[in-house]
């Protein structure tokens, strides 16, 4: 475990050598492992913070990462309930169907949405992005969501009308409860979806002060140069959301991968 982790947070680690290690030594022909402490260097986060708008960029990607989200999420736990406890023939067709979208690819999506945000008004508005986004999450947390909603037993819907709730009752106030771990883990599968989505943030949002942080980040790159410290630096202060929403949601998402482990 520890050889594959080491495996997977190189590239981070190597990120944030790259941000921190002078330029000479960067683009030198055998770049070292480990730079000298010594000549390391924040001077590439600062010029990020006052010299790009970063957290123009970071609050805009958070606008639209947390509403599509939530808006996925709720969309998404309405649909696996429904795939989950319904065994009609339309309900298995729009399974099928929502899982045949997913395999489309965001190329092919991204000409009939820019037609219809532009004659609706939509192009260039974090709601039409929000939206987008929408789209291609919910066919996956949809078949996420299913996969919690089958672990809780159908009986203690049941014993909740018995007492007097509705269908609708019993899934806000005693399903949803239960499905808490998997809400989570889709909030953050949807939030990860959103916040790393580059050709829906490049198409639809054309004003400057409308872009988000992987559009941002492509400014670091320019024709014949490529600002690799900034671009690293910029790279590393992106996670920082991301790292905090694991920690918040890290008990949840724990009890999530233990969930139905002592069902038997």
């Amino acid at each position: 475990m520890l050889a594959a982790s080491a495996v997977l947070l190189f590239p981070v680690y190597w990120m944030l050598m790259t941000a921190v290690t002078p330029v000479a030594e960067i683009l030198s022909r055998h770049p070292p492992l480990l730079p000298d402490v010594a000549h390391w260097t924040f001077a590439s986060f600062a010029a990020v913070l006052a010299r790009r708008p970063f957290l123009l960029w970071t609050a805009n990607s958070m606008i639209v990462g947390i509403a599509s989200a939530l808006l996925s999420l709720a969309a998404s736990a309405l649909a696996g309930y429904a795939l989950s406890r319904y065994r009609f023939a339309a309900v298995r067709g729009a399974g099928s169907a929502l899982l045949l979208g997913k395999l489309a690819p965001p190329s092919l999506l991204i000409i009939p949405l820019f037609i219809m945000f532009s004659t609706s008004g939509l192009l260039d508005t974090f709601a039409g992005l929000i939206f987008a986004h929408v789209a291609t999450g919910v066919p996956l947390a949809t078949w996420l969501m299913k996969g919690f909603f089958d672990r809780i037993p159908r009986e203690i819907e049941q014993a909740a009308t018995i007492d007097g709730c509705t269908r609708l009752g019993a899934l806000l106030r005693v399903v949803l409860p239960l499905a808490r771990p998997g809400l989570a883990s889709c909030f953050v599968y949807l939030l990860l979806v959103s916040w790393g989505e580059f050709v829906f943030g490049r198409t639809l949002m054309l004003s400057p002060q409308h872009r988000v942080l992987t559009v941002g980040l492509q400014s670091f790159t320019a024709e014949y140069q490529v600002d690799w410290p900034g671009l690293m630096a910029a790279g590393t202060l992106t996670l920082i959301p991301l790292a905090l929403c694991f920690v918040l949601l890290e008990p949840f998402l724990s009890s999530g991968m233990t969930t139905g482990a002592l069902a038997n």
